[in-house]
């Protein structure tokens, strides 16, 4: 008797834990890791540097990737896509033209253009 109730309750059990792998393998994809979907964008910040510069950056999602937008003075509106960190692991914007690492606090970075030129704008 106490065999069954045994067998019985393995059964239960087995049948529960299945229930939990299908219900999980039909459930629909989140992310697709090829998607271009721009979500949480934050707030545009505008900030400036000591020679009286002005950028505007706004950070969002486009997919699974971290990018921002980044428009200096009356140029034209670049996108950066987030390429990894610098040694203090605070992320690094780049789009070619230009560079931007995010400061620790998150309200000012550092802009390097393709020459170089290296400005901090808070």
């Amino acid at each position: 008797m106490k065999n069954n109730w045994i067998i019985l309750a393995m059964f239960a059990f087995l049948i529960s834990c299945n229930k939990e792998s299908s219900t999980t393998e039909n459930s629909p994809v989140i992310s697709d890791k090829n998607s271009k979907e721009v979500s949480l964008k934050q707030e545009a910040k505008t900030l400036t540097n000591d020679k009286g510069e002005t950028i505007v950056v706004t950070y969002f999602a486009e997919g699974i990737d971290l990018a921002m937008t980044l428009k200096k003075n009356d140029e034209e509106e670049h996108k950066l896509l987030a390429k990894g960190t610098n040694p203090k692991g605070e992320p690094i914007f780049t789009d070619g033209f230009y560079a931007w690492e995010l400061s620790d606090d998150g309200n000012s970075g550092r802009l390097t253009d393709k020459q170089g030129n290296v400005s901090v704008f808070k």
